[in-house]
């Protein structure tokens, strides 16, 4: 019951060779230096794994004025149901909770995916995890000769399929050394650390407030590789938020206007016009210089409307009528 195990892991148990095995093993492993000898250690338990270290700051200067945090009094809030204090990792739960909950870390081996994969070292931070082919081991399945290890997650509030598995939030982390919020200066846990220079921390709460005000102010910007995206909330440079899914905080109706206003930015970006019916929006790509558009009925999208790519009224011949009242306007 206290072995660390959440519902429905597989534990793999691998046999100890005989001991006439034993012995030529033990010759081979004297000429390789020992290696097989360091894979076949048991590995710690990777529910206990904490990569917070490598992505907390020292220290936090935060927008507001920061609060006096040498009173010892203060600690970390924390949540006193279960193995709480194990919540290391954060995922995006899409198919049951639709929330951002507490995540598991598994691995299993690149080639024939089961978990029989025999680490030669655990992660020590993200990168390890995130990039492909970073951590190498042995894989105990039978007939297989896999050595890479390939990180996964699980959902940690409910039992899963062996299939599913959930979108790590890796700029989500428990606030293990008590830094305060830069906008609200409390201390909450858990938080998102920005990844700029200062590794800037915001709360959950103070996180979502940004988004709505940036999304309502259309504020997002759009890079080109990484899509639309925000920076740090101080303005620290080359700070863009790269895995998407954290704007999953929003909710279902907000994070659904995240990606209609992200869409419709990329098509206007490209050179394209938005159909200016009220209630349609389509995104178009009409060639260059052409005036007359068609929102054409397509895949339940386009309403039919012709306008004019200049005013966005319906389509006319010779000068748009609002271009002329601005020139005459002027004159006057």
């Amino acid at each position: 019951q206290n072995c660390d195990l959440a519902q429905q892991s597989i534990v793999h148990i691998v046999q100890s060779p005989q001991k006439s095995r034993q012995k030529k093993d033990e010759t081979e492993d004297n000429h390789a230096g020992g290696f097989l000898k360091g894979l076949e250690r048991e590995p710690e338990s990777l529910t206990r794994v904490d990569l917070s270290a490598s992505i907390l700051p020292s220290l936090s200067e935060g927008l507001a004025v920061i609060l006096d945090t040498a009173d010892k009094s203060i600690s970390l809030p924390s949540d006193k149901s279960g193995a709480a204090s194990y919540n290391s990792f954060y995922v995006f739960c899409k198919s049951f909770c639709q929330a951002v909950k507490p995540g598991k870390l598994r691995v299993r081996c690149s080639v024939c995916k089961q978990g029989t994969l025999t680490l030669a070292r655990g992660p020590s931070c993200w990168e390890d995890v995130l990039i492909p082919n970073r951590i190498t081991g042995v894989c105990q399945s039978q007939g297989c000769n896999g050595s890479i290890a390939e990180f996964y997650f699980k959902c940690g509030a409910h039992p899963t399929s062996a299939s599913e598995t959930s979108v790590a939030l890796n700029l989500i982390t428990t606030n293990s050394r008590c830094i305060t919020c830069v906008t609200c200066t409390d201390i909450r846990s858990p938080v998102l650390v920005f990844q700029c220079m200062h590794r800037h921390v915001i709360c959950l709460d103070c996180f979502h407030l940004y988004c709505v005000t940036m999304l309502n102010d259309r504020q997002f910007i759009h890079d080109p590789e990484l899509g639309y995206s925000l920076p740090c909330v101080a303005g620290c440079p080359d700070s863009l938020i790269k895995e998407l899914h954290h704007f999953r905080i929003l909710g279902e109706e907000q994070y659904n206007r995240y990606q209609r206003y992200g869409a419709e930015e990329c098509v206007l970006q490209m050179g394209g016009v938005l159909c200016p019916t009220p209630g349609c929006g389509a995104g178009l790509l009409p060639e260059p210089g052409v005036r007359k558009i068609v929102c054409e009925p397509s895949n339940a999208l386009g309403c039919g409307f012709v306008f004019c790519r200049e005013c966005k009224e319906e389509y006319h011949e010779g000068e748009c009528s609002s271009l002329l009242s601005t020139h005459g306007a002027v004159a006057q």
